[in-house]
């Protein structure tokens, strides 16, 4: 009677059905990941509609919208001073129209804020360090608690000057004094109110997109908005030179708080386009919040999404040219712009 022979894999079969296997996983993680990130951008969009129901819920109760940031007030009791940095932003003011009133309610607005992440105001540390979900992209795995910022326009400074001023506007200056539906004259499904900007990584040694370069000399603009000539011409022969070429050091803590009415945590303007390759710089020193470039930023490959004052939500591609995002930015411009230029 013959015996069996019990035949297994030899090592070069068992070899070819590694390398298939290793061959398929190659094919499907790609797939894998873009269905991650296509859930990840899809919660993005829907904390931006948040955002935007909070808007106009704002509207609704006060015939305006939030500014941008306030007028300077003092930082607490013990510190007595005005400073732009310690203004509350618009995502502050709008919490109880987001079914946020507990965290709105234990902030003291007879004060302003301390919101750098290398001190603590005691008055405030309550509501200026809590985290609230709507404000997080998750596809952003920065430090910090915002990643949406309210539109300062084509605005170089924290001033909302007529001509570069966008839905939003930083309270009493230059004569305008607030801003609503009815001060949107461009219509309100062609101007943004707020955008993404990635949160920084708190890595100084290294800068990434969401990091700010401080200190940098380019303060050199003729009117301080940048889509009028003179202002861009300063822009590409200039500022943006200089700024790739500083070694400054970075401040590498973007978006620390949705408190803040400035622009390292809440405010956003529109000097580069979305995800421009240039790096981001302030003339002002240490934490660079007073100007500078704080450009739109997020990790969603191509492009980033934006809340129109309308309420709606919109994804802007990086491939916008200039002339389109500016008119996107303002206001009044008086601009004529179709969908298909974005």
């Amino acid at each position: 009677m013959r015996s069996r022979v019990r035949r297994g894999f030899t090592l070069i079969e068992l070899l070819v059905v590694i390398a298939i296997i290793a061959v398929l996983i190659a094919l499907l993680l790609p797939a894998v990941q873009a269905a991650r990130e296509a859930a990840r951008r899809s919660q993005c969009t829907n904390n931006m509609k948040q955002i935007g129901l909070g808007l106009h819920n704002y509207q609704s109760s006060f015939d305006t919208f939030p500014w941008t940031s306030g007028n300077t007030a003092p930082v607490s009791p013990t510190y007595n001073a005005g400073n732009e940095w310690s203004n509350w932003s618009a995502l502050a003011l709008m919490l109880p129209n987001m079914e946020q009133g507990a965290i709105y309610n234990s902030i003291n607005f007879s004060w302003g804020l301390y919101p750098f992440q290398n001190g603590t105001d005691s008055l405030q540390s309550t509501a200026i360090y809590s985290v609230i979900g709507t404000f997080l992209c998750p596809s952003d795995k920065g430090r910090g608690r915002n990643n949406y910022r309210a539109s300062n326009g084509t605005n170089y400074d924290w001033h909302s000057r007529e001509s570069g001023s966008g839905a939003l506007i930083r309270t009493a200056t230059t004569g305008i004094n607030e801003r609503g539906v009815a001060g949107i004259r461009d219509g309100t499904s062609n101007t943004i109110a707020f955008l993404e900007r990635n949160r920084g990584d708190g890595d100084g040694a290294k800068y990434t997109p969401g990091d700010v370069l401080s200190g940098v000399s380019i303060a050199g603009f003729p009117t301080f908005v940048i889509q009028l000539p003179g202002d861009q011409a300063y822009l590409t022969s200039t500022a943006i030179p200089t700024c790739n070429s500083s070694t400054n050091a970075t401040y590498d803590f973007g978006g620390w708080t949705w408190a803040g009415g400035e622009y390292t945590n809440a405010v956003i303007n529109f000097v580069l386009t979305p995800n421009h390759k240039s790096k981001d710089c302030s003339p002002w020193g240490g934490v660079g919040t007073g100007y500078g470039f704080f450009t739109a930023r997020s990790w969603h490959p191509g492009g980033v999404n934006a809340l129109m004052a309308d309420g709606s939500v919109r994804f802007i591609k990086d491939s916008i040219n200039s002339a389109t995002w500016y008119g996107l930015a303002t206001a009044t411009g008086g601009e004529v712009i179709s969908a298909d230029a974005y």
